[in-house]
């Protein structure tokens, strides 16, 4: 069986960070049989590669040094930063959608999967006529919630347009109900897992709250700051936010104007060997989201997933698709998205519950090698594929 994965953004070398877990499915279905080749735009100039074995086709859409749409930050940012970027837009779907019909005249594939489909339902449409394939439409959720607050005027013709999927999938209940009055068909829930699942070494826990992410908005790190001043003379842990983006600085100033310059460390982005050792020593890892400017919210929550894979327990919003991952009081705790209050009473109880958090931990495991492993993730999938 062949299939073409059609996405916004693919990792450009073996060492790219960019969607792990997308790039994991790809090479666990080529692994079972699947054909996988993959269409994403290019990155400046980039053109087609081989990585792990996987056939990567890049389009070229303008100049070699305007090709950022995508990659460095999401498509929608880069377009608020003017109208060269939505000018930009037109040409990336125009050459995009040539590509892709000369791509599947030649190669022929059983199934183009769309990934994002807002816009690139439009390339999958194409490609199924050109092709004669069959379209399958994966949501995150994102989309669906840019495209209701920015283009309310495209809901209906986009409604159209992916309707004429033969499959249409979302990667959480909360996701799939987005797609309420969009998509007329049934809404097959297929989650992903973790890029990383199996633990390097002992497990221990080091007196250490973790978050893990972008630094953005709709992480809600300054909830999670703001939290810790809260409580910091209640707890002994230290706070260490990994990873890096825009709000960086901001939020760096803001855990010294709280005092807690000691108490909160700001690691930027690490190796995936010391992030797999955080977390095997931490008490239990944060994920505080909120509803950002853009109305976007997690769609599912990966660092969630990848903590509990270390049987440790998490803390997060009660919000999007963080339910599908999180059950309150038994894998871990849920918060109102924004409380820092609420935050830090839950960060207090896990902190000073050894016994809990041992036993959060255990069935946290338990339930990821349940609902999320891998390797049923990918049969669920192969099956979709085959029907």
């Amino acid at each position: 069986m062949k299939v073409l994965f059609v996405t916004t953004a693919y990792q450009r070398s073996e060492n790219d960070v960019i969607t792990p877990w997308l790039v994991e499915l790809v090479v666990r279905l080529k692994s079972r049989g699947i054909n996988v080749s993959v269409f994403t735009p290019s990155y400046k100039g980039l053109g087609n590669q081989i990585i792990r074995g996987i056939q990567i086709y890049r389009f070229r859409y303008f100049l070699k040094k305007y090709e950022r749409l995508t990659h460095e930050e999401t498509a929608v940012d880069r377009i608020k930063r003017g109208p060269f970027n939505l000018l930009l837009t037109l040409f990336y779907l125009l050459f995009g959608t040539i590509y892709i019909m000369r791509l599947v005249k030649n190669k022929r594939y059983d199934i183009i999967h769309v990934h994002w489909p807002f816009p690139h339902i439009i390339f999958g449409i194409f490609a199924k006529t050109a092709g004669h394939s069959r379209l399958y439409s994966t949501f995150y959720g994102v989309e669906i919630r840019w495209l209701r607050k920015k283009f309310p005027f495209l809901i209906k013709p986009f409604s159209i347009f992916i309707n004429k999927s033969d499959k249409i999938t979302a990667i959480s209940t909360h996701t799939a109900k987005e797609l309420e009055n969009i998509a007329t068909k049934k809404v097959e829930i297929v989650p992903f897992s973790a890029a990383i699942e199996e633990r390097k070494g002992q497990l221990s826990d080091a007196g250490e709250i973790i978050f893990v992410g972008r630094l953005v908005e709709r992480k809600g790190v300054k909830y999670l700051i703001e939290a810790i001043a809260r409580i910091k003379d209640e707890i002994p842990h230290r706070l260490i936010i990994i990873g890096d983006g825009p709000e960086r600085e901001t939020l760096e100033r803001l855990a010294q104007d709280l005092g807690l310059e000691e108490r909160v460390t700001f690691t930027g982005r690490i190796s995936d060997g010391d992030l797999y050792r955080y977390y095997e020593r931490c008490s239990f890892l944060v994920l505080p989201a909120v509803y950002d400017k853009k109305g976007d919210i997690e769609g599912l929550g990966v660092v969630l997933i990848e903590a509990m894979s270390y049987n440790k327990p998490v803390i997060a919003s009660n919000a999007g698709g963080i339910t599908d991952v999180v059950e309150n009081g038994v894998n871990g705790l849920l918060v109102p998205p924004g409380d820092s209050a609420a935050l830090a009473q839950a960060i207090k109880t896990l902190a000073t519950d050894d016994m809990l958090r041992k036993e959060m931990g255990s069935k946290a495991k338990v339930i990821i090698d349940e609902r999320f492993n891998w390797d049923k993730i990918v049969h669920e999938l192969i099956t979709l594929y085959q029907n």
